[in-house]
């Protein structure tokens, strides 16, 4: 049996093996000289933070306490705080909000109470950041230190944070 279609028009292809073949033969060549065509990961810039803050009670939520105030030092800022004493240690989720984005982490330190002030020291742990500071992070994994004072009557509390990070 005959075909009785007229001629098939032939149209201009490139086959996928052309196009690998070009590449191995100009592709690394038209790369600009000194470059390896990976992505470049810019170096992270360690910075020192020193922050001390001023925090006063907002809330009670069950055993925690929710707490507010302004940071001063690295970042002069606004921070929140949701904590619970324990009778000989304090944790925290912390959150400060440095202009163009957040650094949050938690906080467990040792507490001891002389009079009518506890007294508490222990590490800040990074654990999110959002805008410029989403790629923060802990030099060599090392958490923060973390201190201050809470007052048992009024629970205001003074807590002043340390260490490096990276930017």
């Amino acid at each position: 049996m005959r075909c009785t279609q007229g001629p098939v028009a032939a149209k201009p292809a490139i086959s996928i093996c052309a196009l690998a073949l070009a590449w191995v033969a100009i592709g690394p060549a038209a790369q600009a000289p000194g470059t390896t065509g990976r992505p470049v990961a810019s170096e992270a810039k360690r910075t020192p933070l020193v922050e001390s803050a001023h925090l006063k009670f907002i809330a009670e939520h069950g055993s925690a306490l929710v707490e507010r105030g302004q940071a001063t030092g690295t970042y002069n800022a606004p921070v929140s705080a949701t904590l619970t004493i324990h009778p000989k240690s304090v944790t925290a989720v912390v959150t400060i909000y440095p202009r163009g984005g957040s650094i949050s982490g938690v906080a467990n330190a040792n507490y001891v109470v002389k009079g009518s002030v506890g007294y508490f020291g222990g590490t800040f742990t990074l654990r999110r950041g959002t805008g410029r500071y989403s790629h923060m992070s802990e030099v060599n994994g090392k958490p923060l230190g973390i201190s201050g004072s809470i007052d048992r009557y009024s629970f205001a509390m003074e807590v002043k944070a340390h260490g490096d990070v990276n930017l």
